[in-house]
């Protein structure tokens, strides 16, 4: 009987990501999450206290 469980902490999304980059032979290959990008943004445009103590994400 196999799990169909994740390891903690790690998302369906990135599962995803992980078999894709290993399908692809490309571990290196760069993720952009852009619907988190834009949400980020949103939140900083609304909460202008918030954009002055959010540190710039790592890219």
């Amino acid at each position: 009987m196999t799990s169909n469980r994740l390891p903690a902490g790690l998302t369906s999304e990135q599962d995803d990501i992980d078999v894709l980059r290993a399908h692809l032979h490309m571990p290196e290959l760069p993720y952009l999450d852009f619907s988190a990008q834009r949400a980020r943004a949103q939140a900083l445009a609304r909460w202008p206290l918030f954009a002055e103590l959010a540190p710039e994400p790592r890219r």
